[in-house]
Parts: structure tokens; sequence; C-alpha cells
């Protein structure tokens, strides 16, 4: 977060204050934009380990989502800001000041950013950690804009015009790309749909082939960094309470463990309801 935070300050100051490029500064703030992303991966990583509480009994996971939905919000205005300015440069335009610093502060922060995307990667890789190898791979957007942006400024510099300006709209689309996919998660999770509409029809299927049980319903719940499962069996009403608490319990640590679940229920029902 830190790193991508300076990348962007880095940015953005090169650009207000040396060069005027509006691609170095539509790159900064793609920078800063990540670097939000990558605090609320940390928030929401801080979140998961809160106990549970008596005003959020299934836990604080939906707090990320909630914050990422806010980020996308204000990445989406960071993009207008960019493409506005971009349009007005075209119509009234400004040469880039010191164009050879611009380059090389873009081809900087790019060869940064790849490194730290690589670095994070292998961190989430090793922990099996969904949110921070979504961060890695943003980062790698973040270098590869970059990157764009070192080619507009050059394709600039050698005469073609309109470059720098055309290089921040590609930024933006960018940005924009990635604040739809935080507004389509987010919005999935905070409004309790499910991903994958055939994980219902998996967990029953699975319980019903591993312990010959009828499995009369499935409910999933996203909790953000995982999600709730209650699941409704049919068993024989006349064993006794021992057996179906067995049962109940080997379903569940069946369940948790093949299908990676957060709160999960077994629910027993007798035969004749």
């Amino acid at each position: 977060m830190w790193t991508l935070l300076a990348i962007g300050i880095a940015e953005v100051s090169v650009s207000l204050f040396f060069t005027t490029s509006l691609t170095l500064l539509a790159d900064g703030l793609d920078s800063m934009a990540d670097a939000l992303i990558s605090f609320i991966v940390w928030f929401g990583i801080s979140m998961i380990q809160k106990p549970k509480s008596r005003f959020f009994q299934y836990g604080y996971g939906k707090v990320e989502s909630l914050a990422a939905f806010i980020a996308a919000v204000v990445v989406i205005i960071l993009g207008i800001f960019i493409v506005y300015h971009a349009y007005d440069r075209i119509i009234h335009p400004v040469s880039i000041i010191n164009p050879e610093l611009t380059l090389s502060t873009l081809f900087a922060a790019g060869v940064i950013s790849l490194h730290r995307a690589f670095r994070v990667r292998k961190i989430a890789k090793k922990y099996n950690l969904i949110s921070l190898n979504l961060d890695a791979k943003n980062s790698i957007k973040d270098g590869s804009a970059s990157f764009v942006g070192f080619g507009s400024v050059l394709a600039g510099y050698f005469g073609i015009p309109y470059m720098d300006s055309i290089g921040s709209i590609i930024i933006a689309g960018y940005i924009f790309f990635m604040a739809y996919v935080a507004l389509k998660e987010s919005t999935l999770v905070l409004v309790d749909a499910v991903n994958d509409p055939l994980l219902g029809d998996k967990i029953k299927k699975h319980i019903e082939k591993q312990f010959n049980i009828q499995v009369s319903n499935v409910m999933i719940r996203p909790l953000g960094y995982s999600f709730a499962v209650e699941v409704s069996i049919r068993l024989d009403e006349n064993i006794t309470l021992g057996e179906s608490t067995k049962i109940v319990q080997d379903i569940k640590s069946s369940v948790v463990k093949t299908f990676k679940t957060g709160n999960t229920l077994i629910v027993p029902l007798p035969d004749s309801v």
C-alpha cells in the first residue's frame, strides 16, 4: 500500500511541478487508487480476525465489500476527472515540459509496480488469500498502465500529436475497468448474491453421495471472505440423539473441508416432516 502511494505521489508531483504531462498525472492517480484498493484488502484481512459480536453475528467479512464499493465510486470520479482534462487538452493542446523526465518516471513506476505485484502474488499463494491475489493482479494492471503511458508519451516525443491526452484516456479506461470489477464483486456480496449458482447443488450431491442421506435444502450466504451454508437433511426419526449428532458433525466436517465454507450449519429434520 505504501509503495503504491509513494509511486502515485511521486508521479503526480513530477507531473504538476516539472512536466505538465497528463498521462503521468493519470498514472499517478491510478497508483493512488490502487493504494486505496490495497488498503481495503489490508483492512478486510484485519476485520476478518475480529471476533463475532452481538451486532455482527456473522462476523465482519462484509465490511471489506462495503469499503470496496465506496472506493470504486471514488475511483470512478477520478476516471471522469482524467477524461475531462484529457478532452480539454485535445481542444487546448499543452506541450509537455521535460519529456525525458516524464518517460523516466513512468518507466520507473512500471518496474516498481510489477516487482511489487510479483512479491504480493508470492505471499498470496503461500497463505492462500484470494483478496491478496486480486491485489497482486491489480498491481500488474498498474504496472502495465505505466508502460502504456510510457509508450504514449514516447510517441508524442517523436511528434505524434495528442498522444499525452490519448495515453491518459487509456489509463482512465484501466481505472474504469478496475472500478467495474470492484463494484460488481462488492455489490454481489452486499446483496447476498451467490457467485456460483450451482454451488448449492454441488454441496447437496456431495452429501448425498458421501453419506447416503437425503438433502432437502441448501442455503448459501456470502460473507465477503467466505460464505455461510445452511443444509437441511432428512434423518430416520427413530435414530438416537447421539447417532444424529455424529452424522451432523461428520457432514459438517466434510462440507467445510471440501468447500472451504465459513459458518456451516447442518439442520437434521425427521423423515416424516
